[in-house]
């Protein structure tokens, strides 16, 4: 398959609108057509430098885009053509094994928080990426990881109803009282004791 930035005009308006972009993507792609159609060769180039193909190129400029919320600005791709988006780990607060709170933190000091969760046979997770919400104090990326976590046991608790071996309601409640204490301990003002001699 040729590479779009060989194509002729006419072949990357065609490989432009037989590419069914998602709703998050349909800006990205209006402008990379817009500026093929009035051949605006600075914003081509801009564009055709995120890959070989309109799936690449798109989903590579939504990376880098996002990423400057997070003081990235390298357009480097890694072998396989690919901008990666996530952000290194600082702090990974565990409930258990299967239950914590990733805590990512970009260059210029914003934060990022992504959960794992597991609540029987269900579960989920992720790592923080620049597609999170960026966050500029520690102590709130701590309290929103507290709040994901507590509104998926809330969920799990909901369809525990229904499903007790994908949601385990003493799992849930283990987990549950778990984040309560994490809650006190990481929200909670602490008391300072001074001992007398």
């Amino acid at each position: 398959m040729k590479a779009i930035s060989q194509m002729t005009q006419e072949e990357k308006l065609q490989t432009i609108s037989e590419y069914t972009p998602c709703r998050i993507e349909r800006e990205i792609v209006h402008r990379y057509q817009s500026a093929v159609h009035r051949n605006n060769i600075q914003q081509i180039e801009y564009f055709e430098k995120f890959g070989k193909s309109i799936r690449q190129i798109i989903l590579n400029v939504h990376t880098y885009e996002r990423a400057l919320l997070f003081g990235y600005t390298s357009k480097d791709l890694n072998e396989h053509g690919w901008l990666i988006g996530m952000l290194p780990i600082v702090e990974k607060i565990e409930l258990d094994n299967s239950n914590c709170i990733h805590i990512g933190k970009s260059q210029n000091g914003t934060y990022a928080v992504a959960v794992d969760w597991c609540t029987g046979s269900a579960g989920g997770g992720s790592h923080p990426s620049v597609f999170d919400e960026p966050i500029k104090d520690y102590k709130e990326a701590v309290r929103q990881g507290i709040c994901q976590l507590e509104q998926q046991y809330c969920k799990a608790e909901r369809y525990s109803v229904t499903d007790r071996s994908n949601y385990n309601p003493k799992v849930i409640s283990k987990l549950k009282n778990k984040l309560l204490e994490l809650k006190s301990r990481y929200t909670q003002p602490q008391q300072l004791t001074l001992a007398l001699f």
